[in-house]
């Protein structure tokens, strides 16, 4: 089988959702791979390719440039496989990119009773430019759905977005999100006299953040020997003036590429995976376990897929409900207790290499693109 793979980024999307898969499938020997950028499309060696591949795969297709790129691929024979590793049509209204996916007005309460408004059309830049275009959001929620519904085959990570994407097209195939434990450095551990926990995240995670904030000063202002180390989006350090600042930590993100040497530096004890519960969350992967356990860190969990699908509750990391108490009682099992954490920790990297490693996996790629090739429906 030949596959044209189409990276549209560097950022961690394309690297699990596009490279490391079918990187991993030509190393192993399960498939011919063609890799090419988006921006080289439109070269000459780009058709030839094209012609050659038995099937070609791109992730988040969602304008009507791409609809007519899958209707050319079609039209010359070849399979198209689609991908998406998120949920476009359930975004949280407190989720930044609600403003290009967002079609209702939205109207956020503080506690105090009183409303602001947080999305209205009414919104726009210092040029006068729409912030929160309605119309245009309509449009882009329509130009995806008719995307993945003009493919052969939709891959997504969990059985419950299969489930959403099962609405616009009737072949969608389960292809989780794996892990290279070769992608991260090897090294001594270093030398450190306190415990610690991190968090990382981008802005669309705010929700999330806030749900365990208090807990998180609550234990740190219980434990002096307790570090939080804060990885991500650095507008939300105001979230923490509260937290004894002798025990905070900030990062800000790196490009990817990078991104294993930064996450290895942290040299975590402990990591925190909190996820409000809504439709949004539940459509997600548990990537954050799986680095966090590759890396020896033991976690600690929103109790709700995608975690308690892949979590062992007590063995590989420990689940917490939705209150502060549950969360609190979490982390302090953690760090008073050091062999508890470094056998969950060691318990959950044993998991990870065993079942949720892509040098074992990488055939489910090829597998699923050719029953796509053989016009057979995917049945998880």
């Amino acid at each position: 089988m030949r596959i044209m793979a189409i990276e549209r980024d560097q950022l961690a999307t394309n690297y699990y959702r596009v490279r490391l898969p079918l990187l991993k499938a030509l190393e192993h020997g399960h498939a011919e791979v063609y890799f090419i950028k988006e921006s080289e499309l439109g070269e000459k060696n780009a058709p030839n390719l094209a012609v050659m591949s038995d099937v070609i795969f791109f992730a988040r297709p969602s304008t009507k440039a791409w609809f007519e790129f899958i209707k050319m691929c079609r039209k010359i024979g070849k399979v198209v496989v689609t991908d998406y590793d998120d949920d476009p049509f359930n975004t949280s209204p407190l989720n930044p990119y609600y403003q290009y996916v967002g079609i209702e007005p939205w109207n956020f309460q503080w506690e105090d009773g009183t409303t602001e408004k947080l999305w209205h059309e009414e919104m726009v830049s210092p040029t006068g430019k729409k912030i929160f275009n309605i119309d245009a959001n309509i449009h882009f929620r329509d130009m995806f759905r008719l995307n993945f519904k003009k493919a052969d085959l939709v891959t997504c990570t969990t059985p419950e977005l299969r489930e959403e994407f099962l609405t616009i097209n009737p072949n969608v195939a389960v292809l989780p999100n794996f892990i290279d434990p070769e992608f991260y450095p090897r090294g001594q551990e270093f030398v450190k006299s306190e415990v610690r926990m991190g968090w990382q995240g981008g802005a669309s995670h705010y929700e999330d953040l806030y749900l365990v904030r208090p807990a998180i000063i609550d234990v740190l202002r219980r434990h002096k020997n307790l570090k939080f180390v804060y990885s991500g989006d650095l507008r939300f350090m105001g979230l923490f003036k509260d937290a004894p600042q002798n025990q905070m930590e900030y990062h800000a993100w790196v490009p990817h590429v990078a991104y294993p040497y930064k996450i290895f530096s942290l040299n975590l004890d402990i990591g925190l995976c909190p996820l409000v519960d809504n439709r949004f969350n539940r459509n997600k992967s548990a990537i954050k376990w799986l680095e966090y356990s590759v890396l020896s860190a033991a976690t600690v969990a929103s109790d709700m897929v995608p975690y308690s699908s892949v979590i062992s509750n007590g063995s590989t990391g420990l689940l917490a409900a939705s209150d502060t108490r549950s969360w609190v009682q979490a982390i302090e099992e953690l760090v008073i207790d050091k062999y508890r954490r470094e056998r969950l920790a060691r318990a959950a990297r044993n998991e990870v290499f065993t079942n949720h490693n892509i040098n074992t996996k990488s055939h489910m790629w090829p597998e699923a693109f050719s029953r796509a090739m053989k016009g057979e429906l995917v049945t998880a």
